[in-house]
């Protein structure tokens, strides 16, 4: 007991690396968000059940909504209450503060780009939208939202592309797959 104690204010003031510290017996390190991300997308993949491909979405981007900073988490979740209390200037302008304190989280260009689409922005949503997908091309949300924007600009077989690549993400998830549907009878409805 005096060892383990001497060892955790040894480890505690520096003077011990925390490699030499530890049990032979320790658990396992948890594992990391990304590494997490990617087995709930291999499972998204060969889901065969729409409401079990909706709840892994829903996980993806929970864990997606934690940056690693708290300064950014902090803005973000004002933007957001901003955003709900539909103070989109606020919202917006939180948004920006947190793309430009960390521009590599995509999470932050995505949920701008819906303030900026619903504000009535719909070339800053793309952009954001561009950004997102950048950082995370496996973004669904991102994907079907600029698929979206694309069929409400005229521009149907561009959104049905990226409607089939969200699909190949999430083939199960039904949502998707009528978005996709709705996109193919528009580019039908063009066709001579």
């Amino acid at each position: 007991m005096a060892r383990l104690v001497g060892l955790s204010f040894a480890i505690i003031l520096g003077f011990v690396p925390l490699a030499a510290a530890a049990p032979s017996h320790a658990p396992a390190a948890p594992s990391s968000p990304a590494r997490d991300i990617d087995r709930l997308y291999q499972r998204l993949a060969h889901t065969p059940y729409s409401d079990e491909a909706a709840g892994i979405i829903a996980e993806i981007d929970h864990l997606r909504r934690q940056s690693g900073s708290d300064a950014a988490d902090l803005l973000f979740g004002r933007a957001l209450k901003a955003r709900a209390s539909a103070n989109v200037p606020l919202a917006l302008k939180l948004f920006d503060a947190v793309v430009y304190i960390y521009p590599d989280w995509p999470q932050a260009w995505k949920e701008r780009a819906t303030t900026r689409f619903q504000s009535g922005d719909s070339a800053g949503a793309m952009t954001d939208l561009a950004q997102t997908l950048k950082r995370d091309p496996r973004d669904i949300d991102a994907l079907t939202g600029l698929a979206a924007m694309m069929l409400d600009s005229g521009n149907p077989e561009a959104a049905l592309k990226v409607y089939d690549s969200a699909l190949t993400l999430a083939p199960a998830y039904e949502p998707l797959k009528e978005a996709r549907v709705r996109a193919q009878t528009e580019v039908w409805s063009r066709s001579p």
